[in-house]
């Protein structure tokens, strides 16, 4: 799909009224398109840039309008084969699809689009409006999927908050080019920056990508926030048989030692994505998995404040 990336981006969720992700009441801006596949991912309708088709079988009242009235131009979607099914989709039609009007007609929500297009006013509208019921501290926070993808919007999304003196926060993985991710930094006020795993092979296995250059991006918005420009806080989902060995946090001490950030916020693992694979047609990965345990999130805690590092559990970091 083709996009005015200046003045328009894809968007699958805006939550307001939030108290996650930074300080205060916070509006969170929720950026399609991930470079990153972890196979824990909670927002699996993010990964892919254009919007998608979403499934939700509990909402569906098998009326099949969807099939009878030929709303869907490329013939995706077939009736069910036998007595107590569901419609199927043909899910390759359906993730090339860039209007996806079957969702526009499902009068009971069965069928959704992950992802719709936004201008930056449409944005700062939204903003402007819910900004009065933030409180002391609040703000917007900028995430995703991965909001480098679109980085020339959203680095004038956040130029337009600090124009007008909203306090602004991204969270990224900080895999991009340097270039992109350094003018989203001009006008960021916390930075939260995922370190998934230490190892580049593991992290490898488990994302897609190599963490070279993640790593070569955390420690330069380390040194943006040692220049007082923003603060930086190193975010790490904890997967347990994954990333939770005492020998992969003791690295990853070290290295946050070295880039000489201070705060650390681990987030423990949870399955509330689960549905989301079955909306989008997937198979999700951790179905049997369980979270981790208060035990060993203590443990890495422990192990992070023995360092003389500040470590918060949980997406609610303290002012």
């Amino acid at each position: 799909m083709k996009l005015n990336s200046n003045n328009e981006a894809v968007i699958f969720d805006i939550q307001g009224f939030s108290v996650h992700d930074g300080p205060g009441g916070r509006t969170l801006i929720f950026f399609k398109g991930c470079p990153l596949k972890c196979y824990w991912c909670c927002n699996p309708e993010s990964q892919q840039l254009q919007p998608q088709l979403m499934y939700r079988v509990s909402n569906c009242v098998d009326c099949y309008g969807c099939v009878g009235r030929n709303i869907c131009p490329h013939h995706a979607i077939s009736p069910p084969k036998q007595k107590g099914d569901h419609v199927s989709f043909d899910r390759n039609k359906c993730d090339s699809c860039e209007t996806i009007e079957c969702s526009e007609n499902c009068y009971h929500e069965a069928l959704k689009t992950a992802g719709k297009v936004y201008t930056i006013e449409e944005i700062m509208h939204r903003i402007e409006r819910e900004s009065r019921f933030w409180g002391p501290g609040g703000g917007v926070t900028l995430g995703g999927g991965e909001v480098a993808v679109q980085y020339k919007f959203a680095a004038e999304l956040l130029r337009r908050c600090h124009e007008r003196y909203i306090n602004t926060a991204t969270e990224s993985c900080s895999f991009a080019p340097w270039p992109h991710l350094e003018q989203i930094y001009e006008n960021v006020d916390w930075a939260f920056t995922d370190i998934k795993h230490m190892d580049t092979e593991k992290h490898k296995d488990a994302t897609g990508v190599g963490n070279e250059l993640i790593l070569e991006n955390i420690a330069k918005i380390a040194e943006l926030g040692h220049k007082g420009k923003l603060r930086h806080i190193v975010r790490i989902p904890i997967i347990d048989g994954y990333n939770s060995d005492e020998d992969n946090i003791v690295k990853t001490i070290a290295y946050i030692k070295e880039i000489g950030t201070k705060e650390v916020n681990i987030l423990p693992f949870h399955r509330l994505g689960a549905s989301k694979y079955e909306q989008l047609g997937r198979i999700y990965d951790c179905r049997d998995m369980t979270g981790c345990s208060e035990d060993i999130l203590h443990r890495i805690q422990a192990q992070f404040q023995t360092a003389g590092l500040t470590c918060y559990v949980g997406s609610d970091t303290p002012f």
